[in-house]
């Protein structure tokens, strides 16, 4: 498949991550530290409304670290990490 991305190998990392997450084998810091690291290797202006939706995730993340009970925490930062897989797939279709 050939990205639409201009970092087609950090996007690779995120979707790897999070594909993880989502099963269940990765963890939530795991899947925080993608989040964070998209962030800060994303610095194209051709794709900063994709590093805003990343800045965002990674504060829905935090929320749910502090304010989610241990427990329900996984299916919570899972929905995210599908959030994020849906957001990538969706441009990469453009």
């Amino acid at each position: 498949m050939t990205s639409t991305f201009i970092y087609p190998e950090v996007i690779e990392k995120i979707r790897t991550t999070c594909t993880k997450h989502v099963a269940g084998l990765a963890s939530i810091d795991d899947f925080q530290q993608v989040i964070q690291y998209g962030e800060a290797a994303i610095i194209a202006i051709e794709e900063k409304r994709f590093c805003n939706f990343l800045t965002d995730v990674e504060g829905e993340i935090e929320l749910i670290k502090y304010t989610v009970e241990e427990g329900d925490q996984l299916p919570e930062s899972q929905r995210l990490a599908k959030k994020v897989l849906l957001r990538i797939s969706a441009i990469d279709q453009k």
